[in-house]
């Protein structure tokens, strides 16, 4: 009895050990998500499917009586054409404000689109220099958290010449941020609405909601401040340094760095 009682036991423990192995072997099988699909997953659910960048820009006429009519087109042009050769079927979203001697733009969408248009836009054979004296990139944000416009629009206001008024270097930063933020703002109410309400809601911008709009003087002041950074200036820091700050050095070339340079 003693002899059968333990062979029972025995292959109890046997049949515990074969189940606990066959749970542990469930869990080695088992498929788990990589870190991508979790991030995936979970920009998914905060909507997050495309990383935006948001520009601002403002531009100073040849003219000073100039509205900008001829630029708004080229500018509405060159965002239909970057749009158009897009494989990934992007969109470019923000708004063209034409004003009395400049005028003032928000892109938004991938940054593929976006650094795409403003290539086109400072190209100086194109027709936005045609009546364009400089342009001026005032911000850009690489990974904005979503859009503030719902769809690309353009629009002339009519307002009295000025003088500009050229900020301080100590206001510059300030400045830009309020203008960028309060346009956002009116991208925001632009959201709200759709087809017709849209559109009237565009022409009546200057009427209804003109604490989101940018001073004239304030945009031409921009455009002639040493501290605003010109677009041409932009791509030749960013994206062809090697033509404003010559060559790398060939100690500079290696990493880490040799002692002897600074960190």
């Amino acid at each position: 009895e003693v002899g059968t009682q333990k062979s029972v036991e025995g292959e109890k423990s046997a049949e515990g050990a074969d189940a606990v192995l066959g749970e542990t072997l469930e869990m080695v099988d088992t498929t788990r998500e990589s870190l991508l699909d979790v991030v995936m997953k979970r920009a998914r659910e905060l909507n997050l499917l495309e990383k935006i960048q948001r520009v601002a820009v403002a531009g100073k006429f040849k003219k000073a009586s100039d509205n900008g009519e001829s630029t708004r087109s080229a500018i509405d042009e060159v965002v239909r054409i970057v749009q158009s050769h897009d494989e990934d079927g992007g969109e470019i979203t923000g708004i063209l404000l034409g004003l009395p001697g400049c005028f003032l733009c928000i892109l938004e969408g991938p940054q593929r689109l976006v650094i795409g248009a403003l290539r086109e836009m400072q190209e100086t054979n194109g027709k936005v220099y045609e009546d364009v004296a400089s342009l001026h990139l005032l911000s850009s944000i690489q990974d904005a958290p979503g859009r503030s416009f719902p769809c690309y629009a353009s629009r002339i206001l009519q307002f009295p010449k000025v003088e500009a008024v050229v900020p301080e270097k100590d206001t510059v930063v300030g400045l830009i941020s309020d203008i960028s933020i309060n346009l956002q703002r009116f991208g925001l109410e632009l959201g709200k609405v759709s087809g017709s309400e849209r559109e009237q809601l565009l022409d009546a911008a200057k009427v209804k909601h003109g604490e989101h709009l940018a001073r004239v003087e304030d945009v031409l002041g921009l455009c002639g401040c040493p501290h605003v950074m010109p677009l041409e200036e932009f791509f030749d820091l960013y994206y062809s340094p090697n033509r404003c700050l010559g060559g790398p050095l060939d100690s500079e070339v290696c990493w880490p760095l040799p002692p002897s340079l600074s960190y």
